[in-house]
This record gives C-alpha cells, structure tokens and sequence, in this order.
C-alpha cells in the first residue's frame, strides 16, 4: 500500500490546479473589454420641466354647493342642529326613587280583625317557589317584617300580607327558588291604613292577579273558590262578619310579633 499515497498527492495537486486554472478564467469572461463598455448605451433622463410661474397658474375651482330640498319632516330632523345641552339634560328621566321602607302597624290582638283568602295550586300538589316569587314582585309585594311578605302604599304602610301556609309561614325570596310550597296566605289586618272596603277589594283583586300569574285559585274562609263574578258578594259578607264579634286569630305564621 505504500505505493497508493504518491498517487493520492499528485491526484490533489492536480485537482488544485484545474480548480485554480478555471476560477481566473471565469473571471476573465466576467470583465468586459473596454471596446464593449464604450458601446454600451447608457440611459438618459430628461429634466423634468420647470413649473409654471405663480402668476400664469390655473385658479383653483370651488367644490359645488349642492342644494338639497328637505322634502318631509324626517328629513328636516336629518339636517336640523344638535339640541342644547340643556334641552338634553330636560330629556333625561330622573331616577327611580327608592320605596320607603315598610311599615307594619297591626292593631293590639283584642282589636284586630284578620280577612284571610288563600291561593293554593291547581292542577299539581305544589306552587313552584320561582314562580311565586316572581308573582309577589310583580304584583308589588316586598319581603319584611316577619320573614314574609307585604303589600305597602305610597307611605310603605302595609295593608296586605303574604305568608306560607304551612307553619311557621316565613317565606324566605333567598331559598324559594329551589322549593315547593302547598299554598299561600293571603290577609289583611283590620283596622289598617285603608278602609275596610277598599282593603277587602284590593285583598280580592291581588288574590285574584297571584292566582293568574302563578297559577293557581283562591279559595275564601269557608273553602269555596273565590272568582271575578262572586268577589263582589264576598266582600259584602266579609263587611257583614266584621260587624260582628271579634276574629282576632292570626294566620299561621303571621299574627305573631317581635317578641312573642
């Protein structure tokens, strides 16, 4: 083997060689001669030509004015101005104010008299407590006193009452969603901030507005169902019981104050 490595040598001398010999006649072919460079057309740019003095300038034209008819009262409130800024504090509804706050001022138990109707369910077991705790918003009842609700005029003097019927009756709006109730009760305590006919005849309307919105149906003190075409002979004997004797017991879970 010792005669292969003068022939790997010269076989590499050789190689770099023709490398060499090839690289500088490329180089050569890259360069024009000078004869070719001389014929070569260079491109030429015209000057571009002077502006025109000020003076000899074309006026510049005015846009158009268009002239738009206003041809019915949208399109006049289209292009009339913005209001002032007084004109768009008067459109501004003011806030909703706050209800007063509840008052609960139930006569001492030898004195009051309680009307009682009750809204149970119909056609199931039970009333859905999501439902009857939209039904009380709606109709306008809040949650107080009692843990149950109530019915107040513009004062906040309450005149009506809701309770469960199930004892102790507290209804409380954070858990009704989630359950299920047998019935409600629904009284008013006499004497009140409303006369006792215009409190019978409210307590009748808003049994009656629960009932449509739950739904459900009313029944009176004796079990018979309430509606619109005999409310009217209701009221007039619930007006004829309180000429009567005393009916101071309370409803369940209703009657019984702070304290007792």
């Amino acid at each position: 083997m010792i005669w292969l490595r003068p022939i790997l040598l010269l076989a590499g001398a050789l190689f770099i060689a023709a490398l060499f010999w090839w690289e500088r006649r490329r180089g050569r072919q890259a360069v024009p001669p000078p004869a070719a460079r001389a014929a070569r057309a260079e491109p030429s740019f015209d000057p571009l030509p002077a502006a025109a003095p000020v003076g000899e300038r074309e006026p510049r034209r005015a846009l158009p004015v268009i002239d738009w008819p206003v041809e019915s009262a949208s399109a006049a409130a289209l292009v009339a101005p913005p209001p002032a800024a007084a004109e768009v504090h008067a459109t501004i509804a003011p806030p909703i104010a706050e209800p007063p706050p509840l008052i609960v001022e139930w006569p001492e138990e030898s004195a009051r008299r309680i009307v009682t109707l009750r809204l149970v369910p119909t056609g199931t077991d039970r009333l859905a407590g999501r439902v009857l705790r939209q039904a009380l918003g709606a109709c306008g009842f809040r949650h107080g006193e009692f843990g149950i609700f109530h019915l107040a005029d513009e004062s906040g003097r309450v005149f009506l009452s809701a309770a469960s019927l199930v004892l102790p009756g507290t209804l409380d709006p954070a858990v009704m969603d989630f359950q299920r109730y047998a019935g409600l009760n629904l009284f008013a305590v006499l004497p009140g901030p409303l006369p006792p006919e215009v409190a019978l005849e409210r307590l009748g309307q808003v049994a009656l507005e629960l009932a449509a919105r739950v739904p459900g149906r009313v029944n009176d003190d004796q079990g018979a169902a309430l509606e619109s075409a005999n409310a009217a002979a209701w009221r007039q004997r619930m007006l004829d019981t309180l000429a009567g004797p005393s009916n101071d017991r309370p409803p369940p879970g209703a009657a019984a104050g702070p304290g007792d």
